[in-house]
């Protein structure tokens, strides 16, 4: 799969060692196929890519690399904003541009799990076993994410309505 690649190579920003974080995480997948429903869903794509970039974090890691600062979530496909018209169109873009930005900005252990909870709609529990934690741990983390992701929204309301 093309975006497990990318997600791998991303975290390694080799080829080779992508390919090899590649085969480790389609050993991890399979090992968990039983549980995977739909392949076509957008949530086993996101699960598989988290998988392999987790899979290229621990290797990455392990030969002493020096591990990236950005999301290597948040570009996965989304769906582009419906709306009535153009300027509708364009209105939901932005909007959306926003909250993926603030996202962006949050911590990372905040950002992995509210991304897997509310983007790809995880259980506690699933979350917990892509992410190496308790399901106790993901609900706290998720409940601190939310509050800062509301702080990063209302910061950016704020600038924007002292520009106008």
């Amino acid at each position: 799969m093309k975006a497990m690649w990318q997600k791998a190579y991303g975290v390694l920003s080799d080829a080779h060692e992508a390919e090899d974080a590649c085969q480790e995480a389609f050993i991890k997948i399979i090992r968990i196929v039983d549980e995977i429903r739909d392949v076509e869903e957008l949530r086993t794509k996101a699960l598989c890519c988290i998988i392999a970039r987790n899979t290229a974090v621990d290797m990455a890691r392990k030969r002493g690399h020096a591990l990236p600062t950005e999301d290597v979530y948040l570009d996965l496909e989304a769906e582009e904003p419906q709306g009535e018209s153009p300027e509708d169109r364009v209105i939901a873009a932005e909007g959306v541009e926003e909250i993926r930005a603030a996202i962006g900005r949050l911590p990372e252990h905040y950002r992995e799990v509210l991304i897997l909870r509310c983007l790809y709609d995880m259980k506690a529990e699933e979350a917990a076993g892509i992410l190496g934690i308790n399901a106790n741990t993901v609900n706290i983390r998720l409940s601190r994410a939310r509050r800062l992701l509301k702080e990063e929204l209302s910061k950016g309301a704020g600038e924007r309505q002292s520009a106008e």
